[in-house]
């Protein structure tokens, strides 16, 4: 086993790169990064996610759903799009053509990269769900508000659970759209959404009609670390490419006065997967409600294997407290959440008790 790794591992290290998309003018604007694939050196053709283009595209992220494409040429970016390339040490040969061109950058014409795989021919987003998939996950919904879109989950036929950044104001409408067992878009109004001071990022939409069909997840009661797990949510393209299941393991689950209050996986998250459901592998019990994944500050980088979820034994009682009586009161707690929970949502170490001298 060890000598097949070696070479295989050397091979990655000589095929992987990192590419990231900015505007030339506005680095200021936003840095959008993902890992890629060197697949020719001679002459230089790289692979990577479609996904950072969509900021940069010229007719909008409409252009992805345009009838009769079939793929986005290098001009369909604006021409203040800049590309810079990183790859390792052993890509020696590679760094040293880079270095001839402009410094570290390229223009959407020069880059093979920037050709974007609409829905329809497969742009890479995980396992695609329309036709086909795990039962539970059916209960994953898109919520759009406004601009804004993220996942969401049914926890009833007229319930909807997602983020508060996703759905920020109390009485908001929004639209979710349900893609099992058929297509449909039902408006709902935000009955409830977590202060920006709370550390769990939750809002409450009640529908105007019922999501016929969609299942209601079974919520779990106990997690298991290094269990199998699985993200469902809309992430990169939202509606245009449907939903997508990430799957990974469950590698913490961090408690506060022995409550689990956050929960860590090695899923795949994007951006559009916040509020979407954190299921069970194997048994399809909902395990949480996705957050948010790690965001480096300085480089502007993203960690997608590296999330956080809010365990539904947090949301529970509250959401049924809510069903049968209409009473917000429990949900309400969820803004008044002990300092303890605030500092583990900050991702900070919590001291257990007052520090001592061990002198």
């Amino acid at each position: 086993m060890g000598r097949q790794w070696g070479p295989s591992m050397r091979a990655a290290e000589q095929a992987g790169c990192v590419v990231s998309a900015s505007r030339a003018e506005q680095p200021e604007a936003g840095l959008w990064s993902c890992s890629g694939v060197i697949l020719s050196r001679s002459p230089v053709l790289v692979l990577c996610h479609g996904g950072i283009f969509t900021p940069f595209l010229r007719g909008g992220s409409g252009a992805l759903t345009a009838a009769g494409a079939t793929f986005l040429p290098g001009d369909s970016c604006g021409d203040d799009l800049r590309l810079h390339v990183q790859w390792g040490p052993t890509a020696a040969s590679l760094a040293g053509r880079a270095e001839q061109g402009p410094p570290g950058l390229c223009t959407p014409r020069c880059a093979a990269l920037a050709a974007l795989l609409p829905p329809e021919v497969g742009a890479p987003r995980g396992l695609p769900l329309r036709g086909h998939g795990p039962p539970w996950a059916a209960a994953a919904v898109l919520v759009e508000f406004g601009s804004v879109w993220g996942s969401g989950v049914a926890m009833a036929p007229r319930l909807v659970v997602t983020c508060r950044h996703v759905a920020p104001r109390e009485a908001a409408k929004v639209l979710v759209h349900s893609d099992n067992p058929k297509s449909v878009a039902i408006w709902g109004r935000v009955v409830f959404a977590t202060q920006e001071t709370s550390p769990y990022d939750i809002a409450v939409v009640s529908l105007e009609e019922d999501l016929d069909g969609v299942p209601t997840p079974k919520p779990a009661e106990h997690f298991f670390e290094g269990a199998a797990v699985s993200v469902v949510g809309f992430g990169v393209f939202g509606q245009a490419c449907g939903p997508s299941v990430t799957s990974g393991i469950l590698s913490a689950v961090v408690q506060v006065d022995n409550t689990p209050v956050m929960l860590q996986t090695t899923c795949a998250v994007h951006g559009g997967s916040s509020g979407g459901p954190l299921f069970s592998t194997h048994s399809g019990d909902l395990l949480g409600i996705v957050a948010s994944n790690t965001r480096d500050n300085n480089t502007g980088a993203t960690y997608p294997h590296l999330n956080f979820s809010i365990p539904i034994t947090v949301l529970q009682p509250a959401l049924q407290r809510y069903c049968q009586t209409g009473d917000l009161g429990g949900l309400r707690e969820l803004d008044r959440a002990p300092e303890p929970v605030r500092v583990v949502w900050r991702l900070q170490r919590p001291f257990p008790t007052v520090p001592r001298s061990k002198l």
